[in-house]
């Protein structure tokens, strides 16, 4: 008889409604592939995004985001702009322990405690798939994973505080890695509250950079306690705040009319980078400011897997702090994207899996 495992599937683009905690067949490991016991996954944009299909860039993508808009057939683009395919279970940060091997697979990787880089490269290729979009992931008691991107950890922290760091840290550092961020920088970092932001602020002062980070009311001393040099809230002030200073870096998860401020605070030869446009990604350029100061618009969505080894020493190494802001259990999938959405917390909501 087929093993079932305790999962929950999203079943098509809408609501949290679309997410059905139920039981599903337990994946088998194929050739070159792993299977996880997973003890924790948490809760990312991509999740919320996939869900509500806002990757298909139309022009209706806030009425899907509020859930306000019925199913539109149209709208079947994910992370990598491809078709999405249901049900689908999500969750994209899994930590956990490998308990199965498919063949090809080296035989000390068994019984190792993992973290697993979701970004799975195709060989030989420029297509990527990633882990809780185009492919299944951590939102269950198992999940099957390359073993390429299944990294063994040596840390004392628990699964709940490891699945803080892969999605939000790698993307951060993959930020930082095409920005080219070193102590000569001085960077801004709107959204720094957020999973990819709080990491962000950690991760450029390890590079020695100096961090000027952008939050919301009452987040100011989370963000200084991670080392941030100055911390200002998102308001009317800003403008002349930043004028205060030689930004040399941008780096925005925001989007929305924060784009064109951190445009215009850049100085000469800088340099502005996005992962995501959590606020709105519709956006103004007057293109006299990128032409006339020399400005470079850089994207950072796909990494190199040397991006998510250094995220792995950094924790092994005790660099980083993990940021715990809320624990839910599995069946209470729901709750916890309705929390994420709230984005009234600093660090990580994590779904544990018990």
């Amino acid at each position: 008889m087929t093993e079932l495992m305790k999962a929950v599937i999203l079943t098509e683009f809408g609501g949290p409604e679309k997410l059905v905690y139920t039981q599903v067949p337990k994946p088998v490991p194929k050739q070159g592939e792993v299977l996880i016991k997973v003890g924790a996954c948490s809760v990312n944009n991509t999740d919320i995004n996939t869900r509500t299909g806002w990757y298909a860039a139309e022009d209706n993508f806030q009425a899907i985001l509020q859930d306000t808009k019925e199913n539109d057939p149209k709208n079947t683009a994910c992370w990598t702009q491809k078709e999405t395919e249901f049900p689908r279970i999500q969750g994209a940060d899994i930590v956990g322990k490998v308990v199965e091997i498919g063949s090809d697979v080296e035989l000390q990787i068994l019984q190792k405690r993992v973290i697993v880089d979701s970004w799975i490269r195709e060989e030989k290729s420029d297509d990527y798939q990633y882990i809780g979009s185009e492919l299944d992931g951590g939102f269950a008691e198992y999940a099957v994973v390359t073993a390429t991107n299944v990294y063994p950890i040596n840390s004392p922290l628990s699964d709940i505080e490891l699945a803080t760091f892969p999605c939000s840290y790698s993307t951060a550092e993959n930020m930082l890695t095409k920005g080219r961020i070193t102590a000569a920088d001085t960077v801004v970092i709107m959204g720094a509250s957020g999973g990819v932001g709080s990491a962000l602020i950690q991760l450029s002062k390890i590079r020695g950079a100096k961090v000027i980070a952008i939050v919301g009311a009452n987040k100011e001393a989370f963000a200084k306690d991670l080392g941030a040099d100055r911390v200002y809230r998102r308001d009317d002030q800003l403008a002349v705040n930043l004028a205060e200073h030689k930004i040399t870096v941008a780096l925005d998860v925001v989007g929305d009319s924060y784009f064109n401020l951190m445009i215009k605070a850049l100085a000469p030869r800088g340099r502005y980078v996005s992962c995501g446009a959590i606020g709105n990604p519709m956006v103004a350029l007057d293109l006299r400011d990128l032409i006339y100061k020399d400005l470079e618009m850089i994207g950072a969505t796909r990494l190199e897997p040397e991006v998510f080894q250094r995220l792995v020493r950094y924790i092994e190494e005790d660099l980083l702090k993990p940021l715990v802001a809320k624990v839910f259990h599995l069946e209470q999938i729901k709750e916890a994207q309705q929390t994420f959405q709230t984005k009234g917390f600093f660090g990580k909501v994590v779904i544990t899996i018990s």
